[in-house]
């Protein structure tokens, strides 16, 4: 493919549609030719609008995610719930990681 004939076709279709734009916003926006140039805008202009829609939509699940998630993370933490998953019985260590953890630091 030459790069040279992808640019000038390029700037033939742009000044296509620009004739085409400045000839439609004039007073020629009845005729039957810029009616099928205007669905097209309009067409063109909903698909962009429901993919800015889609894009705010799955940005705002993804906060909620997460914020949900932050949550339930914080209930775990929660006294009441703690008190649910006390570590007891015949395994339980006999002083918990975190006071092993200050002895050895202190040198007891």
């Amino acid at each position: 493919m030459d790069v040279g004939r992808a640019i000038d076709q390029l700037t033939k279709d742009w000044e296509w549609l620009a004739f085409l734009a400045r000839y439609c916003a004039g007073r020629n926006i009845g005729r039957a030719f810029c009616e099928d140039i205007k669905w097209w805008v309009l067409a063109l202009a909903a698909l962009l609008v429901v993919t800015l829609a889609w894009w705010i939509w799955s940005r705002l699940a993804r906060a909620f995610e997460k914020w949900n998630h932050r949550r339930l993370l914080a209930q775990v933490a929660h006294d009441e719930t703690m008190k649910k998953h006390v570590w007891s019985g015949y395994d339980a260590p006999a002083m918990p990681s975190s006071e092993q953890r200050a002895d050895r630091k202190s040198g007891r």
